[in-house]
Parts: structure tokens; sequence; C-alpha cells
């Protein structure tokens, strides 16, 4: 359960939030339910402001964290299976083990999150940032993966079983051990040059 002092922090937030409702559709309830109870399966947190919030292990699948800013956030563990994270930054966070499972990451910032072993099977990450990342042990069967960016980031390990890699870039990446087995590779930029075996 979350703290005292985060459970405050909530309220202070959503109190402020109430001014910006014909902004923002970020629903203060839903916001007060996850400081109370550490979930909050689809709920509407669009917009809203989690930079460097401790929401590890939280269950907010399905949740709609459009625009969301998630930045150097502790989410160790967290569930998003199914959540609609479109245009949300991720940059610097912790996401260790997270379930991303069929998630909408379209547009997402993760720009040198730490992505160890965190599952992105079947999610859609078109033209997500994963530039810099630790993505050792990531899962990303089955994933949408189109005109994503792994520069410089370290995939040591990890699993691109049947994902599509279509224009993805890899520049810089590390790569060691790394499973591309099924994985459409076309137009995409891997550490030895452009890859259109999957054309």
């Amino acid at each position: 359960m979350l703290n005292t002092r985060k459970f405050i922090v909530f309220l202070g937030f959503a109190v402020t939030i109430v001014c910006w409702k014909s902004v923002l559709a970020l629903d203060e309830e839903d916001l007060k339910q996850l400081g109370l109870v550490n979930h909050c399966v689809e709920c509407d947190l669009t917009g809203a402001d989690f930079f460097q919030t401790d929401l590890s292990g939280v269950d907010l699948r399905g949740a709609d964290l459009v625009d969301a800013d998630l930045r150097e956030a502790n989410l160790k563990g967290i569930d998003l299976r199914g959540a609609y994270l479109m245009g949300a930054d991720f940059s610097g966070a912790d996401l260790t083990n997270a379930d991303f499972f069929m998630a909408n990451l379209s547009g997402t910032n993760l720009a040198s999150a730490n992505l160890h072993n965190v599952d992105f099977s079947k999610a859609n990450l078109t033209k997500a940032n994963l530039n810099e990342t630790i993505s050792t042990e990531a899962h990303f069967y089955a994933a949408n993966l189109t005109g994503a960016e792994f520069t410089g980031a370290d995939l040591t390990g990890a699993y691109f079983f049947q994902a599509d890699l279509t224009e993805a870039d890899f520049t810089r990446a590390l790569i060691r051990n790394s499973d591309f087995e099924g994985a459409i590779l076309c137009r995409t930029l891997m550490p030895w040059g452009k890859d259109d075996s999957g054309c």
C-alpha cells in the first residue's frame, strides 16, 4: 500500500487538477483510488504527473495514461497490461520486471529507462524512443516496433521473436545473445548496417 506521504501527494495533485478538468480528462476519483488501494484498473489518468513517484507493483491494467509524466519514477513490477500510454514519458524510469502485454506505447518516450526483464509481448511500440535503455532480457514477442529507436541500447538476451522491426533503428545497440528469429527486418538499421532481408 502507498504510504501516507504518497497519498497526501496524490490528493494534493487531485485538488490541483480540478481547475483543469476542461483541459485534462484525468479523473480525480481514480487518482484517489490509486492512492488508497494501490491499484486502479482501467482508470483515467490522462496527463497525470508522476515524476519521480514510487508506483512499484501498482496494478494499472487497462489504464489511460496518455501523455502522462512518469520520468524517473520507480515502476518496478508495475502492471500496465493493455494500458493506453501513447505519448507518455518514461525517460529515466526504473521499469524492471514491468508488464506491458498488449499495451499501446505508440510514440512513448522510454529513453534511458531500465527495462530489464520487461514484457512488451504484442505491445504497440510504433515510433517509441528506447534509446540508451537497459533492455536486457526484455521480451518483445510479436510486438509492433515499426520505426522504434534503440540507438545505444543494451539488448543483451532480449527476445524479438516475430516482432515487426520495419524501419527500427538499432544503431550502436548491444545485441549479444538477442533472439531475432522470425522477426520482420525491413529497412531496419542494425549495428552492422541496413537489413532488408524481410522486405
